[in-house]
């Protein structure tokens, strides 16, 4: 043993809570898996123990060599740890384009490990369908970085440390100040200006952008001009232009136009459906299901969501199990994507919590997205519960804009650019160049002659913008 004993206890402190990848070396051929239990024994001798199903082939590979080491991954190794769990569709080798280094024991190492430990094996249990292999540490590794990736309730996430709620590695904004934000702007907002916007909002790294509704103009003026937008947007392929539709009319609009995403939604009050739509709950949830139906026969991708699932202005609060069951309903639809709508801003960061803590686990493979306003100044507290409970896609608007026609308390949608700022500083990845975002903030103030509710545009000026995508 070469190693100072107390670097043993460092490096392990580091495997509590990180992934781990079990490696060894088998005719010269490297291996590797990712360990679902690994933990040390005793400090003298310094003893290690990493449990491998039988089945697999590095498990074979470790019983014939007698030899094997282990790494802990920092969060910047997703896809290592991606591969390594073999949930990499289409890689035969997993060390390919890796610079491995060779361990005393001829284990490969994994390259930018937070720690390894190099191990010969001192005894083998037998533990049913797998062995329980004890090795005997005989070199070592720790850096002084502490952030290992975690997985965690079917999630990779990232962890500063065990005490501290854990948070992803990246978060998708998906942009509706194009829709959601201007619909309640009494200046028509031209067209070109529109196509301009959704293709800058595009270059800035945004992926998902709401560009429109197709609603009766007598409602909302500003939507007047929904196909022409649709026909003048550029033709990205990395950019999913999307748009709202409120009944079977407006899908047809949409169809037409060439949409090839929709959003729709139901809300969980009476009144709310009454003024939204002039329906009742259950009359907008058999539209709704005919809707996705519609579209999907159109090849269209579907959104279906609850809208005041977090409160109502004329009812008040909503009974929870009433928006679990709505959600329901709407998964068993088929739909491609589910959301959650705090569409008057009356949500706060316990309920948000234990909405998605009901939510999610239905949803399962389908993603689950929250639109929230920031009616009462707790948007960003919203999101960060959401956040940390699963939840990885919201909407943003530019600038903050936004609002309901038919709740005028409602106020603007949490702002792109001051939720990109917050996740970068949290180190959470988004892709957006805030710099670029602030721009069209700045724009949209000169063109409305007001300030918008977003606070980050205001530190960047527009010739001084220096902010960028993370």
């Amino acid at each position: 043993m070469t190693f100072d004993i107390q670097d043993f206890k460092r490096a392990m402190s580091q495997f509590a809570s990180g992934v781990t990848i079990v490696t060894t070396r088998y005719n010269q051929m490297p291996l590797g898996i990712t360990a679902s239990s690994f933990s040390s024994l005793s400090l003298e001798p310094p003893l290690v123990m990493v449990s491998l199903n039988k089945k697999l082939f590095t498990h074979n590979a470790i019983a014939e060599s007698g030899v094997f080491a282990v790494n802990v991954l920092s969060v910047q190794q997703l896809e290592i740890a991606i591969r390594f769990a073999g949930m990499r569709l289409g890689v035969n080798d997993r060390f390919a384009g890796l610079t491995t280094q060779t361990a005393v024991t001829g284990s490969p190492l994994l390259p930018d490990a937070l720690a390894w430990v190099d191990c010969t094996v001192w005894a083998m249990y037998d533990g049913g369908d797998h062995t329980i292999f004890v090795g005997e540490v005989r070199d070592l590794f720790v850096s002084d970085r502490d952030m290992p990736l975690l997985y965690y309730k079917r999630l990779w996430r990232r962890s500063e440390s065990l005490q501290v709620p854990t948070v992803p590695l990246q978060a998708t904004l998906i942009e509706v100040g194009l829709r959601d934000g201007i619909q309640r702007e009494e200046k028509f907002i031209p067209t070109e200006m529109k196509v301009e916007f959704a293709t800058r909002l595009a270059d800035a790294g945004l992926k998902h952008i709401q560009v429109t509704s197709f609603v009766s103009p007598k409602v909302v003026p500003q939507m007047a001009d929904a196909e022409e937008v649709f026909a003048r947007l550029p033709d990205r392929k990395d950019v999913t232009f999307s748009a709202l539709v409120l009944n079977k009319k407006g899908l047809e609009r949409a169809i037409a136009a060439g949409v090839r995403q929709v959003e729709m939604g139901v809300p969980a009050s009476e009144a709310l459906a009454r003024k939204n739509a002039n329906t009742t709950i259950e009359e907008g949830m058999t539209e709704v299901a005919e809707m996705v139906n519609i579209a999907h026969k159109h090849g269209m991708r579907v959104r279906a969501g609850v809208q005041a699932a977090f409160g109502c202005p004329y009812e008040g609060k909503i009974d929870p199990a009433r928006v679990v069951s709505m959600a329901r309903r709407l998964l068993a639809m088929g739909i491609d994507e589910l959301s959650l709508a705090d569409s008057a801003g009356l949500g706060n960061p316990q309920s948000v919590r234990r909405m998605v803590q009901e939510v999610l686990p239905l949803a399962g493979d389908i993603p689950l997205i929250l639109h929230l306003h920031d009616t009462r100044g707790q948007g960003l507290a919203n999101l960060l519960s959401a956040l940390k409970s699963g939840v990885t896609m919201f909407d943003t608007s530019f600038g903050g804009l936004g609002g309901c026609p038919f709740i005028p308390s409602a106020k603007g949608n949490i702002p792109t650019e001051d939720t990109a700022h917050m996740l970068h500083e949290m180190g959470i990845h988004t892709g957006i160049d805030i710099s670029a975002v602030a721009a069209l903030s700045h724009r949209m103030e000169a063109f409305s002659g007001k300030a918008l509710p977003a606070k980050v545009h205001t530190l960047l000026e527009p010739d001084t913008q220096t902010e960028k995508c993370v």
